[in-house]
């Protein structure tokens, strides 16, 4: 298993899914290329940690309704809410997250028809996911 890192955290995956980074954000893409996952961290503006309550703030300005997400826990240190929808034929499942000292936003998409190809090994990357040691 290969081990992508990025200031925040870690993840664990499987040897055969690949990385990108950008500026914004760190992609996992499946051997085939048919799904993605996408992971941006976020810190809060005025320097200090960020709360659950910045959380519950942010999934509430991107304009989702939280009656339509489910409380999560993702690995050992980020717990939020996951929310799956369908966009012009696109699969979506998203987590908005809280760990450390920072938000992380998770999304993976994919072709709706391919909804259920990765959805055990996606959730078995996620689960992998650690907060970095704040040292």
């Amino acid at each position: 298993m290969q081990e992508v890192e990025s200031d925040w955290w870690f993840i664990g995956l499987p040897e055969e899914w690949c990385t990108e980074q950008d500026d914004d954000s760190i992609l996992i893409f499946d051997q085939d290329e048919l799904g993605c996952i996408s992971l941006s961290s976020l810190q809060a503006e005025n320097g200090k940690a960020a709360t659950e309550k910045d959380l519950l703030d942010l999934i509430k300005e991107v304009g989702i309704p939280i009656k339509n997400g489910k409380v999560c826990k993702i690995g050992d240190d980020y717990r939020g809410w996951e929310f799956e929808t369908v966009e012009e034929g696109d699969y979506i499942r998203e987590w908005f997250l809280h760990g450390g000292s920072h938000l992380l936003l998770v999304s993976y998409a994919c072709a709706e028809d391919d909804r259920d190809m990765d959805r055990a090994a996606v959730d078995q990357i996620l689960d992998t996911l650690r907060v970095k040691s704040e040292e």
